[in-house]
């Protein structure tokens, strides 16, 4: 299978790129920085997402696309451009697909539309474990971002694109997880998800998700089983925001807030590394 990735560069993207020349897949970058000069297995183009020609000539020949590329935090660039440059480059992707009659496309959302994530304190679940049926509540423009860009994709799949969205929480390249390993968790004084996904198990999910028979406007948490807090969630919860009730009752052992239930079901997939 041909397959464009975006942002194939950054820490996420390489590993989805090493994943999918691993599979056997042909691959196409295109990220603002060059690629390795010689001897490079993928095809590597500068270029820019926010372009709409430049995504089209970059997706020519494709099978599917793979969107990575975005600003990945609301504290890193100011608030206008991280919604504009996650919002345009989302719908360059779904329209650049459309318009060349390619059939999928897997685009990278993030918990962070849910609300929690950048929230100040401001969140309160429904319910919990979260679900991909939960109410979308973000208050800051990364999440407000990854919102908009599922409804982008909700919008192609009407359209006849397969559209699946991945939602990652807290990515840790393996050098991060075995930090975690080494302090026994992460600390649990703030008002936080203490989720995460090692950034090998992502990639192995975005590789199922162009190669799995999904139906378009599907929408996938992809999470680790268990928490980043060495006690139980119906414990830490509770202690830090006690106007959560018994919402976290049943995030008992190591229990995560995001179930990856759908995942499992939907692509075949299961997690293979814990900080555990």
């Amino acid at each position: 299978m041909r397959i464009l990735v975006t942002g194939g560069l950054g820490k996420v993207g390489e590993h989805v790129v090493g994943e999918l020349l691993h599979g056997g897949h042909e691959v196409t970058v295109l990220d603002r920085l060059p690629g390795p000069r010689d001897g490079a297995a993928a095809k590597y183009l500068v270029g820019e997402v926010q372009d709409l020609g430049q995504m089209v000539e970059a997706a020519a020949g494709c099978d599917a696309i793979i969107h990575l590329a975005a600003i990945h935090n609301p504290h890193v660039a100011p608030t206008g451009v991280v919604f504009e440059t996650n919002v345009t480059g989302t719908f360059n992707a779904h329209h650049a697909a459309f318009r060349l009659g390619i059939p999928r496309v897997v685009s990278t959302s993030s918990n962070a539309a849910v609300g929690w994530a950048y929230s100040e304190g401001a969140f309160m679940p429904d319910y919990l474990p979260i679900n991909e049926e939960h109410p979308c509540r973000p208050i800051d423009a990364y999440g407000l971002s990854k919102q908009v860009g599922e409804t982008i994709a909700h919008s192609y799949a009407r359209k006849g694109v397969e559209t699946v969205v991945i939602r990652p929480s807290g990515v840790v390249s393996p050098e991060a997880l075995e930090e975690i390993r080494r302090t026994g968790g992460r600390e649990t004084g703030e008002w936080r998800e203490y989720s995460y996904i090692d950034v090998r198990d992502l990639a192995v999910a975005f590789r199922l998700a162009v190669e799995r028979p999904v139906p378009g406007g599907t929408v996938l948490f992809v999470v680790a089983d268990d928490s980043t807090a060495a006690e139980p969630l119906c414990e830490v919860l509770p202690r830090i925001n006690p106007a959560i009730g018994d919402r976290a009752s049943g995030l008992t052992g190591t229990q995560s807030v995001f179930t990856n239930s759908k995942a499992k079901r939907v692509l075949g997939w299961q997690p293979q590394h814990s900080w555990r």
